[in-house]
């Protein structure tokens, strides 16, 4: 069971928003799948022919999952999150610098914390093997600050408006390229959301990904609009539904850069 998220909670917001993509996904993979039977075969011949016991769980599948999703009430549309910023009016010099700036703190904080990282334990290894590759899982690096946290970053009053991009009170963990720096409690399912992010440093390279992370929250005013951010909740909330099975992150990873989705 975990926390319910409310506005205070950024994080927990953003795992729902991720789980429920991840659900629209499926359904809508279901949905093709049913669709395909529907064009096939009548529904006398499908009762008539198909096993029993995996007729009978499709159905009720599709009946609760019917009964939880009419049963949320639809709410009208209210602000956004991002609503409460003032939006920041940088020009393409701005822009540029702010990108300069964040790149640097992310290359300065690797090597402040590096030093006092940690290898993942052979446990965790073991269950994130069937994501990532070996390669990774030696090379990465942990730090837990625990109550002590990353807090927000002091910046020169010229930033005109992007502090609270760099603000990390709520956030569970921050990647700097290899090294992850855990504020809250380090769990299987908030290091492999880090470790996403450890694969997109990795081929989109620091200054890229910095470059499509500050321009994305300049655009929206909120981090976990971002689609780096977004991309790594939707990878999370799979890894929670086929802990299982495994999944390639890395070619998750690929796919969202060849379709230019980041």
């Amino acid at each position: 069971m975990c926390a319910r998220p409310d506005q205070e909670n950024h994080v927990a917001l953003m795992q729902l928003h991720g789980d429920l993509r991840h659900a629209q996904s499926e359904l809508q993979s279901a949905q093709r799948a049913a669709e395909r039977l529907r064009v096939r075969f009548t529904v006398e011949e499908i009762g008539r022919h198909a096993e029993h016991d995996i007729l009978s769980t499709a159905q009720a599948a599709a009946t609760g999952l019917h009964e939880y999703f009419s049963s949320i009430p639809r709410q009208p549309v209210g602000p956004h999150p991002s609503d409460k910023l003032p939006a920041p009016e940088l020009n393409e010099a701005q822009v540029l610098e702010a990108i300069t700036d964040v790149a640097a703190y992310m290359r300065a904080q690797r090597e402040r914390f590096l030093p006092i990282s940690a290898a993942l334990q052979g446990d965790q290894v073991g269950t994130l093997g069937a994501f990532f590759s070996p390669r990774l899982l030696r090379t990465v690096r942990v730090v837990e600050l625990a109550s002590q946290g990353l807090g927000r970053l002091e910046v020169r009053p010229t930033d005109h408006g992007y502090q609270s991009l760099l603000d990390f009170t709520h956030m569970a963990s921050v990647t700097f390229e290899d090294v992850v720096v855990f504020n809250e409690t380090l769990t299987m399912r908030s290091l492999f959301h880090a470790l996403v992010h450890v694969v997109q440093f990795q081929l989109l390279g620091l200054e890229r990904y910095t470059a499509l992370f500050v321009r994305a929250f300049l655009a929206t005013r909120w981090r976990f609009n971002v689609p780096l951010e977004a991309h790594a909740f939707e990878l999370e909330s799979k890894f929670a539904a086929e802990r299982t099975k495994g999944f390639l992150v890395e070619d998750e990873v690929r796919l969202w850069i060849n379709r230019e989705r980041y």
